[in-house]
C-alpha cells in the first residue's frame, strides 16, 4: 500500500510540475506578445504627433500640467493661435480647453494593465504661443523637465516640479514669481518681479544670473544658491540653506543692511573670511535688508 501511495504522490507531483511549466510558458508568451504590441504603439507615438490649435490673445493666462512629460514652451509672434503638440501615445490623454481668458493644457496617462509591467517614454509636450505677454502662467510637472525657451512677461508666474529641472531665459512678473522643485535644478538668465520672488529647491541647485524683487526668497537644503541679486530701494532678500553653499553678488545694489549666520560653516564678505558664526555690515542708508543663513554650508557675499 505504501509503495502504491508513494507512486500516486509522485505522479501527482509530476503533473503539478508539468502544469506549472505550461502555465509559466503561457505567461511568458503573453508578456512577450504584450511587450511587442506595446513597443509598436510606443514607436508609433514617437513617430507621429497630434497637434491642436486654440485661440490665444495677448494677456491670456495659461495653465499646463503633466505627470512625466517634459514641457517646452516657446513664443512665435508670427502665428495667430497657440499650438499644442504631443506624440500620439495611446496611453496618454491630452486635454486642451479655454474658458474666458484661461487656456488649460493637461496630459495624463490612461490606465492600462500593461503599463504595470512595462514603462514607456512619455512624449514631450510642446506649446507655441503667439505672444510673450501673459496674464497668469502656471506650469506643473512631477518628473518632467520644464523649459521656457523665450522671454516672458506675466502678471504672475508659478512653476513647480518634483524631480525635473526648470530652465528659462527671462521671466518678468508684475505681481509674484515663484519657481519650486524638490530634486530638480532651477537655472535661468533673469527672474524679476515687482512683488515677491521665490526660488526654492530641496536638493536641486538654484542658479540664476540676475534676480530682482521687492521681497526675494532663495532656499535650498543640500544644494548651492548662486546669482546676482539687484535690490530695488526698500526691498529685501533672504537666502537660506542647510548644507549647501550661498554665493551671492550684490555689487549692483546699494544701501545694504546685511546679517549672516551659520552653525558650522564659514562666512566670507568680499573674499575675506569673517570670524565667528555671525557677521554683519552696512552700506549707505542700510534701507535694503539682506539675511543669509546656513547650518553647515558656506556663505560667500560680494557687495
Amino acid at each position: 500500500m505504501t509503495g502504491t501511495t508513494d507512486s500516486t504522490k509522485g505522479t501527482d507531483m509530476l503533473k503539478d510540475t508539468n502544469a506549472n511549466k505550461i502555465f509559466l510558458i503561457i505567461l511568458v508568451l503573453i508578456l512577450a506578445l504584450s511587450f511587442s504590441l506595446y513597443k509598436g504603439w510606443e514607436k508609433r507615438g514617437i513617430e507621429q504627433r497630434r497637434d491642436q490649435q486654440i485661440d490665444f490673445q495677448e494677456g491670456d493666462s495659461l495653465e499646463v500640467s503633466t505627470i512625466s512629460n517634459d514641457i517646452i514652451i516657446e513664443v512665435d509672434e508670427g502665428v495667430r493661435q497657440a499650438s499644442i503638440s504631443l506624440g500620439k501615445h495611446d496611453n496618454e490623454e491630452l486635454k486642451v480647453s479655454k474658458q474666458g481668458s484661461l487656456v488649460t493644457v493637461s496630459v495624463s496617462p490612461i490606465k492600462r494593465w500593461f503599463i504595470r509591467f512595462f514603462s514607456y517614454n512619455p512624449s514631450p509636450l510642446m506649446i507655441t504661443l503667439p505672444s510673450e505677454d501673459l496674464g497668469r502662467l502656471e506650469v506643473t510637472s512631477t518628473s518632467g523637465d520644464i523649459t521656457l525657451m523665450h522671454p516672458m512677461k506675466t502678471n504672475s508666474t508659478k512653476v513647480s516640479g518634483v524631480s525635473g529641472e526648470v530652465d528659462f531665459l527671462t521671466l518678468r512678473a508684475s505681481d509674484n514669481l515663484e519657481l519650486r522643485t524638490v530634486s530638480g535644478d532651477i537655472s535661468g538668465k533673469e527672474a524679476s518681479s515687482d512683488g515677491d520672488v521665490t526660488l526654492s529647491s530641496t536638493s536641486g541647485t538654484v542658479e540664476v544670473q540676475q534676480i530682482s524683487g521687492a521681497k526675494t526668497t532663495l532656499k535650498t537644503v543640500s544644494s548651492r544658491i548662486e546669482g546676482e541679486v539687484r535690490l530695488p530701494e526698500g526691498s529685501s532678500v533672504e537666502a537660506k540653506t542647510t548644507s549647501g553653499a550661498i554665493e551671492l553678488n550684490l555689487r549692483s545694489s546699494e544701501n545694504l543692511k546685511v546679517t549672516a549666520s551659520t552653525v558650522s560653516g564659514s562666512i566670507e564678505f568680499n573674499d575675506e573670511r569673517q570670524t565667528g558664526k555671525e557677521a554683519s555690515l552696512q552700506t549707505g542708508e542700510a534701507s535694503n535688508l539682506v539675511r543669509l543663513s546656513s547650518v553647515s554650508g558656506e556663505i560667500d557675499l560680494l557687495y
